[in-house]
């Protein structure tokens, strides 16, 4: 994106317009200009502390639709598209966790946000780490939701991911693959309840940013094996609570982990962080946070807003 004057960034940010929403998003939407990029994002504006939800890879902030209402009763939800994903700005984005985490902070500055808690799905979840890592005084608690980063991949395993998820790849999926994927995040595929998922990729292949947001797919891909973030892990200070759903069939990769669990990859995650807890969501999926929001919510209340001892 080509650097916008002050007067017109003052404008985008009074006026907050976006463009035509993709099925699942929330009625109100606000736009900021965060390094140089159009971020959209959801704010709830409800009582309480600030709860920032990062989602994950090819998915956007409607992931959290049933997660925003529930949260917002105790807290301020405020979900963002990342930029080269749903509404957001595409062109040119670096897509690295590192890059996230910068722009996530500067998003913050401009919100007046000194500290928050982070909730972090799949990708969101090593973008929330890389957060804590980077600007540690800048998160209170973090939750981590079926979170890469703990998972880890030989540079041959690195290398056959990369050639796998390519640009090209991405945006040439037929539409009965892209479907097939989507069903394997959830442990009971419900079409009623999830159907619109596969209504929003037939919409977002009609945008004219759909190229750029497959290219920005590939670079996160590339991004999140080229900087693994495990070997810091006991650097996280913060609190951690870390969740799965027991049925997730994308963490670990079956591929180059078929004997493993999520379960292994929740109690290699608690001997690793020094202040964690973890839960398995019973009858849930890699989209938790969809499958499972009241149980989810649930244990993201109990960790963020119980009295402390």
């Amino acid at each position: 994106m080509k650097k916008i004057g002050l007067l017109a960034m003052m404008l985008l940010l009074a006026t907050g317009a976006v463009a035509q929403p993709l099925v699942g998003y929330p009625d109100r939407l606000d736009t900021a200009v965060v390094r140089n990029y159009r971020v959209v994002y959801h704010d709830s504006r409800t009582p309480g502390p600030p709860v920032v939800l990062v989602h994950g890879l090819g998915t956007n902030l409607s992931v959290w639709r049933e997660v925003i209402p529930r949260l917002a009763t105790q807290a301020r939800v405020l979900a963002p598209d990342l930029p080269g994903f749903g509404l957001s700005e595409k062109d040119g984005v670096p897509a690295t966790p590192s890059f996230y985490a910068d722009v996530l902070v500067a998003w913050l500055d401009m919100l007046e946000l000194a500290q928050v808690d982070v909730v972090g799905l799949s990708m969101g979840g090593q973008i929330a780490l890389m957060m804590a890592l980077r600007h540690p005084n800048r998160i209170r608690r973090l939750v981590l939701a079926a979170p890469a980063g703990i998972e880890t991949f030989t540079p041959e395993a690195a290398a056959q991911l990369k050639a796998l998820f390519t640009a090209e790849a991405i945006a040439a999926m037929p539409p009965a693959l892209y479907a097939q994927n989507v069903r394997r995040n959830f442990a009971h595929w419900n079409p009623d309840r999830f159907g619109w998922l596969l209504t929003q990729r037939a919409q977002m292949q009609e945008r004219s940013d759909f190229r750029a947001y497959a290219e920005a797919n590939a670079r996160a891909v590339a991004g999140m094996l080229d900087e693994p973030v495990f070997e810091h892990l006991p650097q996280v200070q913060h609190p951690v609570l870390v969740v799965f759903g027991e049925n997730d069939q994308l963490i670990p990769n079956r591929f180059f982990r078929p004997a493993e669990t999520p379960a292994d990859v929740l109690r290699l995650a608690l001997e690793r962080f020094p202040n964690a807890q973890g839960v398995m969501l019973p009858e849930a999926g890699h989209l938790l946070v969809l499958e499972q929001a009241e149980a989810f919510v649930a244990q993201v209340r109990r960790f963020l807003f119980a009295p402390e001892d």
